[in-house]
């Protein structure tokens, strides 16, 4: 009887050593927070996941410089949404995120009642003064996909560009404070028509680190 139970733990034991090793294996090559990860390159790995996020600071009557052009990245060479006529009323309610190379990260409501996220040319912006300091980094990555990329991480709907399958980007930073109602983004940095441009991936977007 003693014989016959030690061997059953044996094989307790045994099994689940087994599930253990299955599953750390099934787990190897993905990242936790979306995004395929090969598994022979942690060093990327790492790197996507250290991303830091960033948070805007809610202003409930603005910030008091007027209608102001908002670019989708911080460069008046980058891409301008809506047909380049994107703008800003900062005498009302807006959120702001920091300066970036001297120009203001916005966030803020639309004529549709979208929310859109872009940058604001320092001359525009001069006199403001912000606590707030975004950080970003630069992984690269290739869309192993069609990947919508959108100016609103508010929502799930609506986009202003689409990055192909094979396509490369850079991941420099993640926006999940609003991960408990579904919304998880990668930041990215890409090239829409030509032009240098930034926006949000869902998380769960399929793509792999790496320049080719």
């Amino acid at each position: 009887m003693k014989k016959t139970m030690k061997s059953t733990v044996v094989r307790i034991l045994l099994a689940v050593i087994a599930c253990t090793l299955f599953l750390s294996a099934a787990l190897a090559g993905s990242s936790t927070e979306g995004g395929y990860v090969p598994s022979n390159d942690s060093g990327l790995s790492s790197s996507l996941n250290s991303l830091p996020p960033f948070k805007f600071a809610k202003h409930k009557n603005g910030i008091g410089c007027g209608s102001c052009p908002v670019y989708s990245a911080p460069s008046k060479d980058s891409y301008r949404c809506v047909n380049g006529k994107a703008s800003c009323q900062t005498n009302s309610k807006m959120d702001e995120a920091g300066f970036v190379n001297g120009w203001l990260l916005v966030r803020y409501e639309t004529n549709n009642g979208d929310m859109r996220v872009g940058y604001i040319p320092p001359k525009y912006v001069k006199g403001f003064r912000s606590s707030m300091a975004p950080h970003f980094g630069y992984v690269p990555a290739v869309a192993d996909e069609v990947i919508n990329v959108t100016d609103n991480p508010m929502s799930h709907n609506g986009s202003f560009a689409q990055l192909d399958e094979g396509e490369s980007f850079a991941v420099i930073s993640k926006y999940t404070y609003h991960q408990k109602q579904g919304l998880a983004w990668w930041y990215i940095e890409c090239t829409v028509d030509g032009q240098t441009a930034r926006g949000f991936i869902e998380m769960d977007s399929n793509f792999h680190l790496g320049n080719d």
